[in-house]
């Protein structure tokens, strides 16, 4: 599935781990990140995210850059430039103003939060991405059902959504080139892109549908989901360096909120802090 963000073929050692086991894995980081709130604790983790994405997937930078730069300018714009206008300090607490003009101003507390923020964003949405770039997605859903018990009628939905993305993309395209060659131009105006959405929605719809019809006929025909138990071709095993996997995730991420609290960098964990 081509775009920008998708699975990376490799052969590493993030690859081969058990898909369940990987996302409880990255869940820890997850959920230390989220209870983060001073900048530090998040940037430390988003670097050892990005290294194991790195040496342990050998997934090459330019394979998710566009998705982390995007994220980037979102924050930047929304949780930094926000946070420094708009950041309200709870009462007695000192501000720091850096600027001002009128009624509007510029604190670092709120500089503080916004980078606060976009850092737990960068290092949760980076979690994703190693998910994503090292676990194909048929052993996702796999390992879902055999390891983690999830129904495997609704598995099987979620992965025939996720295979028919890469279809309407293809679809999308052979619409576009067939409207060009009738000379039905793209203009780039709003009213030019909403008749331009009007034009390829009624025969993405009707594609859509015909293999949706398709893909039920073959489930009827197999009997699919006739029985509470079924058979698999492959089955996923849960293995020691699976296990490990996890223990050496739970460890480092202790480890790196022990150390950042000895230095005096862990402030607030696991507390909101005031409004």
């Amino acid at each position: 599935m081509k775009g920008l963000l998708s699975y990376y073929e490799s052969d590493s050692w993030l690859h081969r781990r058990n898909p369940v086991l990987k996302l409880l894995s990255l869940g820890l980081v997850v959920l230390a990140a989220t209870l983060a709130y001073d900048p530090w604790t998040p940037l430390a983790l988003l670097l050892l995210v990005v290294a194991a994405e790195l040496l342990l997937g050998r997934v090459p930078l330019r394979a998710y850059a566009g998705f982390v730069l995007l994220l980037t300018l979102v924050g930047a714009i929304g949780f930094v430039s926000a946070n420094a206008f708009f950041y309200t300090p709870a009462e007695g607490q000192p501000v720091t103003v850096l600027w001002r003009i009128g009624s509007a101003r510029v604190t670092a507390e709120g500089l503080r939060m916004g980078l606060t923020l976009t850092l737990r964003m960068l290092a949760i949405s980076m979690c994703s991405v190693v998910l994503v770039t090292t676990t194909d997605p048929t052993d996702l859903v796999l390992s879902l059902i055999q390891q983690a018990r999830f129904p495997y009628r609704l598995g099987y939905g979620v992965l025939v959504a996720y295979r028919f993305v890469p279809l309407w993309q293809s679809e999308l395209e052979t619409i576009r080139a067939a409207h060009r060659i009738r000379g039905v131009g793209e203009n780039k105006s709003l009213r030019g892109r909403w008749e331009q959405l009007r034009r390829y929605a009624l025969p993405l719809l009707a594609s859509a549908i015909r293999k949706a019809e398709r893909v039920s006929v073959a489930m009827d025909s197999k009997a699919f989901g006739a029985l509470p138990q079924r058979t698999y071709y492959r089955r996923l095993q849960v293995g020691l360096a699976d296990w490990s996997m996890l223990l050496a995730t739970g460890v480092i991420t202790v480890l790196v909120l022990l150390g950042l609290a000895h230095f005096g960098l862990l402030a607030g964990f696991g507390a909101v802090p005031p409004a």
